[in-house]
């Protein structure tokens, strides 16, 4: 867990104990005396969980009760404001509103509220300039600090306002602008910190573990005491958070060693994700880095013969359009890129028989590779450096804290559509014009799409 650098050691252990005893004596949360929480900020990683002997798979590392898991339903405010906030659009913007209740002190949750984050490297709290590192990144695109902003002012500044009674002795009350700072900290601590996790009935059954999507009915936004503790890392994950319909189980899924850290897994984030969400990157997250190219840029690429918005509607019909698409690692073309294009391509006469078959093209590379080139080519020119620069930039030790991790998120994404490039020019070098002008698609009833 990210944590205040600016607390002197003596301080932060002094909330890390207060924080330990308030778990078990308050909380009832059951801890193996094997593992402790550590002070890891000179590792750049805040606190974290640290196994003081060797554990065995499968050991139970802490069992926390349900009625311990900070929600709307747990909170105080519930009694006060909870018919109230249950109308609100989003379970997010309630939860930021208990947290923000949370803090007056004299909660029974302060313990737990002392030791969340203050500061943030997520990309919520980067300045402008600092953003323009990120130029050519579609992460710019899923910030929204302005309209969670506006949601803030709307949405959870009257209902502040209408209750003094309720907030006053919140570090949100004050001014508009102590508010919203409050609003952003929240919001940024439930996107880093908070679990899904699924709604307890004696209608429903619980699933054995945490892996439910977030929109999922039946699933509800929750503050987990301890849990969020856990650093994330994909290579080194060895623990697993496990539910039941009183409990939830924090177990390890491999033999730990003494010494070692317990981590969790954020599933298989691209770093831009992580830095967007969690305000830090490691190497072991490189192999999911995905470089976004818009449908914007593929459609613009091709002058359909006629009729361009029916063939745009058609191929939403087909579930084939989309907003944008994802290159990864793979260097794969997505077979969903190549029926857009080949589509709209295609003449009039062809559309039409598609379209009255109820057919798409089978993807091929080949007929649309000249006009894919030059929509990763002007995609690579989004970014303001080459990937020499890049990398010579990274070789200056001086480049340190959230430059480095701009470079390093701009130049993989740079990477994956340089190693796109080259892949397809190689898997369609000389093939092109082949036969005399762009042969012929065939079609199919649906292409493979992954």
């Amino acid at each position: 867990m990210a944590a205040s650098n600016h607390l002197p050691p003596a301080e932060f252990d002094h909330q890390t104990n207060n924080f330990a005893s308030w778990l078990q004596s308050s909380q009832r949360v059951s801890v193996n005396p094997n593992i402790t929480i550590r002070d890891l900020r000179s590792a750049g990683a805040g606190r974290g969980i640290i196994a003081t002997a060797p554990l065995a798979k499968d050991e139970l590392l802490f069992s926390i009760p349900r009625s311990s898991v900070l929600t709307l339903e747990t909170s105080d405010l519930n009694a006060l404001l909870g018919k109230e906030l249950r109308k609100l659009e989003s379970p997010w913007l309630s939860l930021i509103l208990v947290l923000i209740y949370e803090t007056r002190p004299d909660s029974p949750w302060k313990p737990y509220m002392d030791i969340l984050p203050r500061e943030f490297d997520t990309l919520m709290y980067w300045t402008p300039e600092e953003l323009s590192l990120l130029r050519g990144s579609a992460v710019l695109n899923k910030i929204g600090r302005d309209e969670a902003e506006e949601q803030f002012a709307t949405v959870l500044w009257p209902i502040i306002q209408s209750r003094p009674d309720v907030f006053q002795a919140t570090e949100a009350w004050g001014s508009k602008e102590a508010f919203l700072q409050a609003a952003h900290r929240m919001g940024s601590i439930i996107m880093s910190y908070s679990f899904d996790l699924d709604i307890v009935s004696e209608q429903s059954p619980i699933p054995t573990d945490e892996d439910d999507e977030e929109e999922e009915e039946g699933v509800c936004k929750a503050m987990v005491p301890l849990a969020d503790m856990l650093n994330a890392d994909a290579d080194q994950n060895n623990c697993r958070l496990f539910q039941t319909p009183q409990f939830l189980e924090m177990r390890t899924i491999i033999p730990v060693p003494v010494g070692a850290e317990l981590f969790n897994d954020y599933g298989p984030l691209p770093r831009s994700d992580l830095l967007r969400r969690y305000g830090y990157i490691t190497p072991n997250y490189t192999p999911y880095d995905v470089v976004e190219v818009s449908a914007e840029a593929i459609i613009s690429a091709c002058d359909a013969e006629s009729g361009k918005q029916d063939r745009l509607d058609y191929l939403l019909e087909e579930d084939v359009l989309d907003d944008a698409y994802d290159f990864d690692l793979s260097l794969e073309v997505p077979e969903e890129i190549l029926v857009v294009m080949q589509t709209l391509l295609m003449t009039d006469d062809e559309f039409a028989d598609y379209k009255r078959k109820g057919k798409v093209p089978r993807p091929k590379l080949v007929p649309v590779t000249d006009r894919l080139l030059r929509v990763l080519q002007n995609r690579l020119g989004d970014y303001e450096t080459s990937i020499e620069e890049d990398e010579a930039l990274l070789k200056n030790s001086e480049v340190m804290g959230r430059r480095r991790m701009a470079i390093e998120v701009r130049l993989g994404e740079k990477k994956i559509l340089k190693g796109v490039l080259d892949e397809v020019v190689r898997q369609t070098d000389g093939k092109r014009g082949m036969g005399g002008g762009e042969p012929k698609v065939e079609d199919v009833k649906r292409p493979k799409l992954s």
